[in-house]
């Protein structure tokens, strides 16, 4: 079962970085475009650095990122976003700063339940239940600053295939980042910098290994 206490158990390192939306998708697995509905709807924000004008990079806490994998894995268990919404925005009327990544909760068919100041409550009305389904958010919490290390311990200049994974599409080992990506943007004209500066998980290694696969042409079929 998670407390509060669990994150703020978490090495200090992780949970003073700040991560760029691009890593905050490899992380969690929620699309592009709901990190951008949830800020846009001000749900869940970039603490750190909202967007704010063209160009402005949204950089999430690590305690954002905690709350935007547990809001996804709710809506995986069918939860509604507007029964999220609303228990999130109940909890920061208590003060609570990042209320889904402090408290405990509970799913329950469609309906979900918190434990707040030793009481469980609905999310739609309070009442008592017996949950069956415990959210792990502490194993949420140390699980992404498990794979927060492994990002920093990669070994760069690899590129690979993984299974399920973009349709097969090469990408730079330990990301999503597609080697098409990267050569396009080599055929638009952009320098190894202005790539590494859109993609800040690349390194030097990385854009040349890139830009040394050659994809094999498939054969053509006969025409009978």
């Amino acid at each position: 079962m998670f407390y509060a206490g669990d994150v703020a158990s978490i090495d200090e390192s992780v949970e003073i970085q700040a991560f760029t939306a691009e890593r905050v998708r490899t992380l969690t697995d929620l699309s592009m475009r709901q990190l951008q509905y949830w800020d846009e709807r001000d749900f869940i924000r970039p603490s750190l650095t909202a967007r704010q004008g063209r160009g402005r990079k949204r950089l999430y806490s690590f305690r954002d990122l905690v709350s935007l994998r547990v809001a996804g894995q709710l809506r995986t268990l069918g939860i509604s976003l507007q029964q999220i919404r609303g228990v999130d925005a109940h909890l920061r009327t208590l003060d609570y700063r990042n209320p889904l990544a402090e408290l405990r909760f509970f799913v329950s068919g469609s309906r979900l339940y918190f434990e707040e100041s030793g009481t469980v409550r609905a999310g739609r009305q309070p009442e008592q239940v017996l949950a069956s389904y415990v959210v792990p958010l502490g194993e949420i919490a140390h699980a992404l600053a498990g794979q927060i290390a492994r990002l920093h311990t990669r070994q760069p200049g690899k590129v690979e295939r993984r299974r399920g994974t973009l349709g097969g599409q090469p990408v730079i080992q330990g990301t999503r980042i597609t080697v098409a990506s990267i050569q396009r943007l080599a055929a638009d004209g952009a320098s190894e910098a202005e790539i590494i500066e859109m993609y800040p998980d690349l390194t030097s290694e990385d854009v040349n290994a890139a830009l040394a696969v050659v994809e094999s042409p498939r054969p053509s079929q006969r025409v009978s």
